[in-house]
């Protein structure tokens, strides 16, 4: 499945950023990153230039400069911008130890969590454990989950992609390797769930790609 099919166009976020208050600039780089980070490069890139027409000298002055000088010193002004507002982003990716875990820690119960991501309780369960196939999760679900435990969406999406884990409860003869079934598809993952609701069930369907609806 390809993921790209249920991102938000690059051109929509860009669309976005340049009307937005107070637009691209060092108050707005890192947060517009954190949003959307599949469009980290273009984002950057789309800064680089917003500071060349903006911050650079003007037209009658820049006849006097090659191109090169002109990128280097609008990759200048980037760089400054992601010192200075973005997080550590390693750091960031450490820190999150399970979603349900850092929901318990803000004092939400694995119910709420599921009202707030307009999941299903068993379905949190398994993005939890990693049980669902990263490459098939919509961003909109990385998202819900981000918002609902208050972080990036960056450190939920680093999260996911993580080998399964073993339910706290589970127990084993020593001499038996432990395994665990090949983790599902989001979309049939959520065709299957008898606990989720229709309208919810009809909501996650409808970002699938063509190929899988």
């Amino acid at each position: 499945m390809n993921q790209n099919s249920e991102r938000i166009s690059l051109d929509d976020v860009l669309n976005a950023y340049a009307i937005s208050d107070p637009g691209p600039g060092p108050a707005s780089l890192a947060e517009w990153i954190r949003r959307y980070p599949y469009y980290e490069r273009e984002l950057t890139a789309f800064v680089a230039d917003w500071a060349l027409v903006t911050w650079l000298p003007t037209p009658a002055s820049v006849q006097h400069l090659d191109e090169d000088a002109l990128v280097d010193r609008g990759m200048s002004v980037v760089q400054g911008i992601l010192h200075h507002q973005a997080p550590p982003r390693q750091e960031k990716t450490l820190s999150l130890k399970g979603i349900v875990q850092e929901a318990d820690r803000l004092k939400i119960t694995p119910q709420q969590l599921a009202e707030r991501t307009k999941m299903s309780l068993s379905l949190v369960r398994k993005l939890d454990r990693r049980l669902i196939r990263y490459s098939t999760i919509p961003f909109q679900a990385i998202e819900a989950l981000a918002n609902a435990i208050q972080c990036g969406s960056s450190v939920v999406a680093h999260y996911l992609q993580g080998t399964p884990i073993f339910p706290q409860s589970a127990s084993y003869r020593a001499e038996q390797a432990p395994t665990l079934a090949e983790p599902e598809d989001f979309f049939e993952a959520v065709r299957r769930d008898m606990t989720m609701p229709q309208e919810l069930r009809e909501y996650w369907l409808s970002f699938a790609s063509p190929n899988n609806q």
